[in-house]
């Protein structure tokens, strides 16, 4: 909210200082054409108050609307640090998100495997199973052929072992 209001006030000091560059420019064109330098920046004044008020107001409501949202589906997630977490100083972003994603890949894979809906079910199961368009549409199998495939399933794993080939670069 503060950083909005401060935000708009300085625009809003620009567009004064516009305002008077403009009426100047003007009247050093064709003098008496416009109205008294009191008259156009009290104007100006009024309009860049109603701004920062208005615009403060609606910045206030986008943000709580945001936090709002981000209470149910997870919002954005930032990390920011403080301080050094070791002795070489803070860990690189990518080791610690890379195993949070893997574990996020399995828990999403897991939860369309057993969530199809009803007029999915044939073709997911001939995906899954590897039938072709003529193979009668039945009851789905939620089982993959080979489960292991789908990655580590307990929270401390998360990247590939020594070796193998990853799917996910």
């Amino acid at each position: 909210m503060v950083t909005s209001s401060v935000l708009l006030a300085g625009l809003g000091l620009i567009a004064v200082v516009t305002a008077c560059v403009v009426w100047v420019m003007v009247d050093a064109m064709i003098p008496e054409a416009l109205p008294a330098l009191t008259t156009v920046l009290s104007i100006a004044g009024g309009v860049v108050a109603l701004e920062v008020v208005l615009g403060t107001g609606l910045a206030t409501l986008c943000a709580f609307l945001y936090n709002l949202s981000a209470l149910y589906s997870g919002g954005v997630e930032i990390a920011v640090t403080d301080g050094p977490d070791g002795p070489d100083g803070p860990a690189p972003p990518a080791p610690r998100s890379l195993p949070r994603l893997a574990r996020a890949r399995v828990r999403v894979r897991r939860y369309l495997r057993t969530r199809v809906p009803s007029w999915g079910s044939g073709a997911v199961r001939r995906l899954l199973v590897g039938g072709d368009a003529r193979t009668p549409v039945g009851r789905a199998r939620t089982a993959r052929a080979h489960p292991e495939a789908d990655g580590p399933g307990r929270p401390g794993e998360g990247l590939d072992a020594p070796g193998e080939v990853s799917d996910t670069a």
